[in-house]
Formats: C-alpha cells, sequence, structure tokens
C-alpha cells in the first residue's frame, strides 16, 4: 500500500490510497469533514467518513494530469517514475497539479504558501522553452531543467509562464 498526502490551501484534507492490488482509494480526513471550510474534492467523491473506493477515485485524480500520452511519457522520463499510471505520475509532480490540490508523500513536510518562489522569465530563457516546442518537448520541459511544473491538464499542451 501506498499513500499520498492530499492538501488544499494548506489544510490536510485526506489521502489518496494506492493498494497493493493495483486499486486506489481515497480517505477524507475528519479534520477536514468537521471543518467550516470542508468541501469535497469532486460531486463524484462527496464528503463522508467512509473511504471511496469506486472508480470514481482514480478518474478524478487522474485527471490532474495532462492527456497527452507524450507528455506522460516525458513525465516518466525525467523522473524515472514507475509507470505512466496517475498514482506514480502524481508522486513525481502532484505538488503542483491543477487548481487547489496538493500532493505529497506522507515523509515530506505540509506545503506553506506563506513564502511563495519564483525565478524570473529571462528572454533566454522564455526563447529556450518556445523553441522546445519544435523539437518535440512538451510543455517547455527542458532537459537541462529539475523543476517541473504542471498547472493546466487538458488535450492540448499549455505551459504557465
Amino acid at each position: 500500500m501506498e499513500t499520498l498526502v492530499a492538501y488544499m490551501n494548506e489544510e490536510r484534507i485526506g489521502e489518496f490510497i494506492k493498494l497493493a492490488n493495483g486499486a486506489h482509494e481515497f480517505q477524507y480526513d475528519a479534520r477536514w469533514i468537521e471543518s467550516p471550510i470542508g468541501r469535497p474534492l469532486s460531486l463524484s467523491l462527496p464528503l463522508q467518513y467512509k473511504k471511496h473506493a469506486s472508480s470514481n477515485v482514480i478518474n478524478f485524480f487522474d485527471n490532474l494530469l495532462p492527456d497527452l500520452s507524450e507528455v506522460r511519457d516525458r513525465i516518466v522520463a525525467r523522473y524515472q517514475a514507475e509507470s505512466r499510471q496517475a498514482f506514480e505520475l502524481l508522486k513525481q509532480v502532484g505538488k503542483d497539479s491543477v487548481g487547489a490540490i496538493a500532493l505529497y508523500e506522507p515523509s515530506e513536510d505540509s506545503p506553506s504558501f506563506k513564502q511563495l518562489d519564483y525565478d524570473i522569465l529571462t528572454d533566454e530563457r522564455l526563447e529556450k522553452v518556445l523553441s522546445a516546442y519544435k523539437t518535440n518537448i512538451p510543455l517547455g520541459m527542458l532537459n537541462d531543467e529539475v523543476d517541473f511544473r504542471i498547472s493546466v491538464a487538458g488535450t492540448q499542451e499549455k505551459t504557465r509562464f
């Protein structure tokens, strides 16, 4: 069994679980359910104390990732992910997934957005990212960079600046 801890706006909301048999579950944290700001991740995953164990779990989390297989392959290659499956990819890039959801391994510190880090986008960097599109490197994922952000999922390739 493997677990990723889900956070929304720095609040722990629950756990995304991959069982040994490959099935997936999601368990809301009781404090999130009881919180005045607690809300469901999706209409298909309503707030409840019981674990969600339906296909709705993997469908929701899979949709936090890009649709294009080339992009998923690139994530696998860059991070040596175990597979192209959603759980394995989210272990690598889930800290910056779509919307307010962030996924961390249990051993990692919880997120803090009190101080934001950023890099100034230079003309040289912008040129490298845009040139990468001509060489079939998806989403501006440059080989010489270790930091990867993916905040826009979907069929089309998108890079966030």
